[in-house]
């Protein structure tokens, strides 16, 4: 399911206007993004938890060529869904 149709899907369940529908979902990506940028963890209920994970510098080779370089260190963002998520996914 990309964005748009999990848009329109949204859309039809709390029925109201696909403009309010898009516009809710770029200022929930935006604040996730803002909270993670800070370092802050974000827990839904019931879902899970994204947070931020910062990976050390290392080394690294290209298979092909075998030349080593330098991967710098970056922050990524791990979720680790809710025990009640993933019974509610098992479960069906």
């Amino acid at each position: 399911m990309n964005k748009n149709s999990f848009s329109k899907e949204l859309t039809k369940r709390l029925n109201c206007s696909n403009v309010e529908v898009k516009e809710f979902i770029k200022e929930y990506h935006n604040l996730l993004v803002d909270m993670i940028q800070q370092g802050s963890s974000v827990k839904f209920q019931y879902f899970g938890v994204f947070s931020p994970h910062e990976r050390s510098e290392r080394m690294a080779r290209n298979p092909q060529t075998g030349f080593a370089c330098k991967v710098q260190s970056k922050v990524t963002i791990k979720f680790k869904p809710s025990d009640y998520l993933v019974k509610k996914i098992n479960d069906k």
